[in-house]
């Protein structure tokens, strides 16, 4: 006899997050951290219950692509984030197009939706960074 057979209702299954969910919200619980804290902490503050070695698998991961930092040798280890508001919000940022097959129209999608005020600053922190497309190198020798 089923679970609906005999009268009980099952609960309907969590939907199952992304990795790059679970870390945005790992990054958030540390963003809101004043100083370097336990993975226990992290844990305590996320919202859905995961495991503690789910937590150490995220944070992990995230040292990884050295968006924290680890301090500590034996117990307890500390967790900091390595950049503040604007940094880890250019982290998501640059997680939600790794995701994307089609970078180049979501991209493209972005900058035309940008204002011109934006438009203006993107042009000059490409500009500042030296990644504004430029001519190719001329090679002197063959002249």
């Amino acid at each position: 006899m089923g679970a609906e057979e005999d009268g009980r209702t099952r609960e309907p299954r969590a939907r199952r997050r992304g990795q790059g969910e679970l870390e945005a919200q790992v990054l958030s619980v540390l963003g809101e951290a004043t100083e370097p804290v336990t993975a226990a902490w992290v844990q305590e503050r996320l919202d859905g219950g995961l495991s503690y070695s789910t937590v150490i698998t995220i944070l992990t991961r995230l040292l990884d692509k050295q968006a924290v930092t680890r301090t500590g040798s034996g117990r307890p280890v500390l967790w900091q984030s390595t950049a503040s508001g604007a940094g880890l919000t250019a982290f998501r940022m640059r997680r939600l197009l790794e995701q994307r097959d089609d970078r180049d129209a979501v991209l493209s999608s972005f900058v035309s939706a940008l204002s011109p005020d934006d438009e203006d600053l993107l042009r000059t922190l490409l500009n500042e960074s030296g990644s504004e497309p430029s001519d190719p190198p001329t090679d002197e020798s063959e002249s």
